[in-house]
Order: C-alpha cells, then sequence, then structure tokens
C-alpha cells in the first residue's frame, strides 16, 4: 500500500517533467494541480485567472513581434487559448494523472478542470520564476500552447 505523501510527491514530479520546469516550491504547483473542492481551502481558481491572463499577454506580443494583423492575433488567441484547446493539451500531454481531484469528480477529470489546470500551472511558473515571461513562454511552448508556426 503505497502512502499519499509519496503520491503526491509522485504527481508532483510527474507534472514538472511533463511541463519541463523543476519548481522552487512545489506548493505553488500542488496548488494549481489542486481542483475546488467546498472543504478544501487550496485550489487552483486563482491561479487559473493569473495564468489565463498570462496566455493572453505572451501570444498578444508574439503576434505583435511577428508584425500580425490584429485579426490574425485574435484568431490565435482565440484558438489557442480557448478552454477547449487548453484543455486537450492538458490531456494528451498526461497532466489527468497529475491533477488532485475532489470527490464528485469520481476519479474523473472533465475539459473544463483540465483547462483550468494548465491555465493554473502557467500562472504558477510565473509566480515560482519571478515573473519571467521567458520561462513560461517556453513552459507554454512545452505545452504546444503558441503561436501556430
Amino acid at each position: 500500500m503505497s502512502h499519499p505523501a509519496l503520491l503526491q510527491d509522485a504527481r508532483l514530479a510527474k507534472a514538472e517533467r511533463i511541463i519541463s520546469y523543476q519548481f522552487s516550491n512545489t506548493l505553488a504547483l500542488r496548488e494549481a494541480l489542486q481542483l475546488p473542492e467546498s472543504f478544501h481551502r487550496m485550489s487552483n481558481k486563482g491561479l487559473a485567472l493569473l495564468g489565463d491572463a498570462i496566455i493572453t499577454v505572451i501570444l498578444v506580443k508574439e503576434g505583435l513581434r511577428r508584425g500580425a494583423p490584429r485579426g490574425q492575433i485574435n484568431d490565435v488567441l482565440s484558438r489557442r487559448s480557448a478552454n477547449d484547446y487548453l484543455a486537450q493539451q492538458g490531456f494528451s500531454h498526461g497532466l489527468a494523472e497529475c491533477v488532485f481531484a475532489n470527490q464528485s469528480q469520481r476519479g474523473t477529470i472533465h475539459p473544463r478542470p483540465m483547462a483550468d489546470t494548465v491555465e493554473a500551472i502557467v500562472g504558477a511558473v510565473f509566480n515560482d520564476s519571478g515573473e519571467q515571461m521567458t520561462t513560461v513562454k517556453r513552459v507554454m511552448e512545452t505545452l504546444g500552447i503558441s503561436w501556430p508556426e
């Protein structure tokens, strides 16, 4: 029988491998991977809000850097920051195995909570890296959340 702390550590380590980023504060990653529960104070909602904003900033900056017209930037932004796309990226990279689901989920991670988790990971990396946008951009690229080539 496995000890819960060991399982938690394994989930965190796997998430770090998936995103190719080592957290200096693993509590930030733990929070990013925690789906909301009514009795659990820690959840990823705040980090998801931050991550959503960071994704927007990075994609818009990249579009401007490339000289893309506003319509193209908006199109890329609407596709690459959409919840369906973020959820797909999270599932395809194996992040569902790292999520700390609430009991109402019954072991199943649905698309919206997965999208929130991906956004929360971006927010957690932003905070943990000392707000280093190049580090966050690299993690986003690892997860497939980047300007299309």
